[in-house]
């Protein structure tokens, strides 16, 4: 892959010998992007790219001949996890296809894809495709609602949002320092619009009844060290950012009320006979406090006292 004068970079098949094409098409695009793997019928294949850095987001245009690009589990274990792609297609078809749904998009139509996930994008006919790529915390959307969807030109979203990726697209190779912002706001948009697409979507779940169901998960899993607000809303199918909306009518945050919740089992299990001759670490890392100092920082500072004096005075009384 070559550095153009404006600072992108440019990733073409003419430049390498035509027995070496695909070979060099998939190496380059996985070093864009994540690692793919790449495939195409018999004979010389064309392919260029051109990729821009805009902050947390990779903004590129593909041009290629009909090919097949596959994310496999072997190739998600060995490479960066939490990023969210959105393919934008400009000319030609595609066929997407993840966590078993299969959705066709053509000129207009964009969708996302989790590259934590198994995906394949088949090209059946040459093609140019705009691809995004930015961290899945952006957007603090339930995956498995959004992936591999159609967004079209005849919804909402596709008919704000379509115009503002083109932009960007056009904008990065000329003047990537100010395309950065107008990238931001348009992931926030994206947020909004899909947050609301999925609200109108999901079937009325009274408030109470969305909190009582988090603070049960949450429960269930307190001795998870992964377990956090993305998890949860994951688990509820709504977004990260409608749970913290639930959680502050409570008077807590999400995060608050995991870590309150452990450390009133670790407060319980140390005043009972079970903690005899086991470690305070032990306790803490069996309800998802694993280190050991943080641990002990926050129970004192929930209860005034340390674990190891919270227990020494539950045993002496």
């Amino acid at each position: 892959m070559t550095h153009s004068r404006s600072g992108g970079h440019l990733l073409s098949t003419g430049s390498v010998p035509a027995a070496d094409s695909l070979d060099y098409w998939r190496q380059g695009i996985s070093e864009a992007f994540v690692p793919l793997h790449a495939d195409a019928g018999g004979g010389e294949f064309h392919g260029r790219m051109r990729v821009d850095d805009l902050g947390a987001m990779l903004v590129s245009r593909v041009d290629a001949d009909a090919h097949r690009v596959r994310r496999t589990p072997a190739l998600i274990s060995r490479s960066e996890r939490g990023r969210y792609k959105l393919g934008l297609q400009l000319h030609g078809s595609c066929l997407l296809v993840q966590n078993g749904r299969e959705t066709v998009l053509r000129p207009g139509d964009f969708a996302l894809y989790d590259t934590d996930r198994p995906y394949t994008l088949a090209f059946g006919e040459p093609t140019s495709m705009a691809v995004f790529m930015f961290p899945r915390q952006r957007l603090g959307l339930p995956g498995e609602h959004v992936l591999a969807r159609r967004i079209g030109l005849d919804e909402e979203p596709g008919s704000l949002l379509s115009p503002l990726f083109l932009r960007l697209v056009k904008d990065a190779g000329r003047r990537a320092t100010a395309a950065a912002p107008l990238a931001s706001a348009t992931l926030d948009l994206l947020s909004a619009l899909l947050t609301e697409q999925l609200a109108d979507r999901a079937p009325a779940v009274p408030h109470d009844a969305l909190v009582l169901r988090a603070k049960a998960f949450i429960d269930e899993h307190l001795a998870d060290p992964g377990l956090c607000p993305d998890v949860v809303a994951t688990a509820l199918h709504i977004s990260t950012r409608y749970l913290q909306k639930l959680f502050a009518g409570e008077g807590a945050t999400v995060s608050a009320w995991i870590r309150s919740r452990r450390l009133e089992h670790c407060r319980r299990e140390l005043a009972g006979p079970q903690a005899l001759g086991k470690p305070v670490s032990a306790v803490g890392a069996a309800w998802g406090l694993p280190d050991a100092a943080h641990f002990s920082r926050s129970f004192k500072a929930a209860y005034g006292l340390s674990p190891r004096e919270f227990r020494a005075q539950a045993l002496a009384g």
